[in-house]
């Protein structure tokens, strides 16, 4: 995993997330970009940190759908 500088580790913020997630959105920082362009549909142009991260992501969300949170 290579984060960019000024990335935080750790846990996310989950009632944030979960109050994008409830209004129908994705959280626009679980939004992997390149070069300015968005390629969350485009795996293969993302770097592994954001893939790793993406995958996190996607975990968690299914976890609150278990959860009944969402």
């Amino acid at each position: 995993m290579d984060p960019r500088p000024g990335t935080r580790l750790g846990r996310p913020d989950v009632d944030t997330e979960l109050v994008y997630l409830r209004a129908g959105a994705e959280p626009p920082w679980e939004r992997p970009h390149r070069d300015g362009r968005d390629v969350t549909l485009e795996p293969e142009l993302q770097t592994p940190h954001q893939q790793e991260r993406r995958a996190a992501f996607l975990e968690r969300v299914e976890h609150y759908r278990a959860e009944g949170l969402l």
